[in-house]
């Protein structure tokens, strides 16, 4: 089964985050193609989005036009399965449900630029969540941590606090190793030197146990430095890992692993800059 993104995965994902209402579905649908290079197009229903907060990406606008593929009609000469007397159906497994709005709907978006029409997009793993109700506070908040950290990095990155830079480094380092939704090819390019040593040595100061991770449910110290996709070629060398012995205490790797990249970073891997991945130009 395909999990959905966390609410802050899902903002580390989005081109624009935003809360507003569905104030309009327009009645035409649009033909564009689904992903780069489709061979057919679809048709997208297209609803207007007054925004309400903007949390990333939406800047002095005051709304966003939201594409979203209409779900097929039910064929009424097909019947649903029936399951045996006191036997539960089991759900099939398969493409992603439709996502559809309605007018009248208010909801924390995360959207990404449709590769050809002048539109944002859903993504499958990043449906809208509802703002009311406890649940949507609390997702909201985490949202809300999120987007700030992203938009003024280097306050996080120079914070006298050492979980602050870590909680910082770690969401950058997702942020800019995310490959993009709507991205057929990419390039790699290197980030703000000055902001990239600050990363690294965040990681390096940080706790890299699995289970300490900066924002709740996002990545942890050890995963962020995983993302960076080192190679022989940036001086790296995998660390050997022991086999744990019978009556010995088990072998952390977390612990081998960080040693292994603060002894890289302090030789070969001194002038290393992250690389983002961006969208290639045609």
């Amino acid at each position: 089964m395909i999990a959905m993104r966390t609410p802050a995965q899902k903002a580390v994902m989005a081109d624009v985050v935003v809360v507003g209402k569905v104030t309009a579905i327009e009645k035409d649908l649009i033909e564009a193609q689904p992903f780069p290079n489709a061979p057919n197009k679809v048709g997208y229903r297209i609803a207007v989005v007054k925004i309400e907060t903007n949390l990333a990406g939406a800047a002095n606008i005051t709304h966003v036009k939201i594409g979203f593929i209409p779900p097929a009609k039910p064929n009424p000469n097909v019947q649903p399965p029936v399951g045996q007397p006191g036997r539960a159906i089991r759900p099939i497994r398969g493409p992603l449900p439709a996502i559809e709005l309605k007018e009248g709907e208010e909801k924390l978006f995360f959207l990404s630029k449709h590769p050809a029409g002048d539109f944002y997009i859903m993504p499958g793993l990043s449906p809208a969540i509802e703002v009311k109700g406890d649940q949507g506070k609390k997702e909201l908040e985490a949202v809300k941590r999120v987007t700030s950290v992203i938009a003024d990095p280097m306050k996080g990155l120079k914070s006298d606090k050492a979980d602050v830079r870590a909680e910082t480094a770690a969401i950058m380092v997702m942020k800019y190793r995310a490959y993009p939704e709507s991205a057929r090819e990419v390039d790699q390019v290197a980030i703000n030197a000055e902001e990239s040593r600050l990363i690294l040595k965040a990681l390096a100061e940080a706790e890299w146990a699995q289970n300490v991770r900066p924002v709740p449910a996002a990545v942890s110290a050890q995963q962020a430095f995983n993302q960076l996709g080192l190679t022989d070629k940036d001086g790296w060398k995998q660390p050997v890992f022991p086999r744990p012995k019978p009556g010995q205490p088990p072998v952390d790797f977390a612990a081998i692993q960080k040693k292994a990249f603060v002894e890289w970073l302090a030789g070969p891997g001194k002038d290393y800059v992250v690389k983002k991945f961006v969208p290639k130009k045609k």
